[in-house]
């Protein structure tokens, strides 16, 4: 089992790991009031979420274990970037089994 947190504090969905590592995982639009998202690793989109919190969800329904791993591997860590307010927005907690 692996244990992330997605973030949303506007504009992308960030993944953090349990080791400290951050990356961004979803690109996101906002319009008349509802929510889009594309996965940046895999091309997944999917829209018309009513809140912020059903986006987390919908990504999250989105991701295995290999996947997310895979975008920690290729994708530069946000971690030390210092330019994020990760707690400007909502999160949730999430727990993907590995194979």
């Amino acid at each position: 089992m692996r244990c992330y947190t997605l973030f949303f504090p506007g504009g992308r969905v960030y993944a953090g790991d349990t080791e400290g590592h951050l990356i961004a995982l979803a690109l996101v639009t906002h319009r008349q009031g509802r929510y889009s998202y594309m996965l940046e690793g895999n091309g997944v989109a999917d829209g018309g979420l009513p809140t912020a919190q059903a986006l987390l969800e919908a990504v999250a329904s989105q991701l295995t274990a290999d996947f997310v791993e895979a975008q920690f591997h290729h994708c530069p860590d946000l971690a030390r970037a210092d330019v994020f307010d990760l707690t400007a927005g909502p999160h949730l907690n999430i727990r993907l089994q590995t194979p």
